[in-house]
């Protein structure tokens, strides 16, 4: 039984996910690139004096796959709701998302809690008839194999 508070965690999990995937693309938006180290101009900007640089890690695979599953749930949204339930599963503060967009905080709430209980309520119908899931799937191999 899907609750809005699971999916919310999953909404969360699926922005972490994004975010520690690599950008395939940065190297051709950063444009043509020298492989000599670039010019220190001053004792501040020298070698280690920013600090280290910290990466997340790669996601696994069950949470890409996860987020890939949570992607498809954003379609049962209408675009506000996607962009709200969105905005706040990536960290955005619901004060801030709320000057951003022009409303109340507590719409901004009302508007994200309307969303995780679509995509629950969707969740928790049964399966359509005919239409066979990764359970159903495995049973109706071993009937296959046991007929053999």
């Amino acid at each position: 039984m899907w609750t809005s508070a699971m999916v919310e965690d999953w909404l969360a999990e699926a922005a972490d996910t994004l975010r520690r995937l690599p950008d395939g693309e940065a190297k051709f938006r950063l444009g043509p690139r020298s492989a000599w180290p670039d010019v220190v101009r001053d004792a501040v900007t020298a070698h280690g004096a920013d600090g280290p640089k910290v990466r997340l890690g790669p996601p696994s695979p069950g949470a890409i796959d996860r987020l890939e599953q949570v992607i498809s749930w954003l379609a049962l949204l209408t675009e506000a709701q996607r962009r709200i339930a969105w905005a706040l599963a990536s960290g955005i503060p619901v004060a801030k998302l709320a000057r951003l967009i022009g409303c109340h905080r507590n719409t901004v709430a009302n508007r994200q809690a309307a969303a995780l209980r679509v995509i629950a309520g969707h969740l928790n119908l049964p399966p359509p008839q005919g239409v066979m899931t990764k359970m159903s799937c495995r049973g109706a191999a071993g009937v296959v194999s046991r007929a053999r």
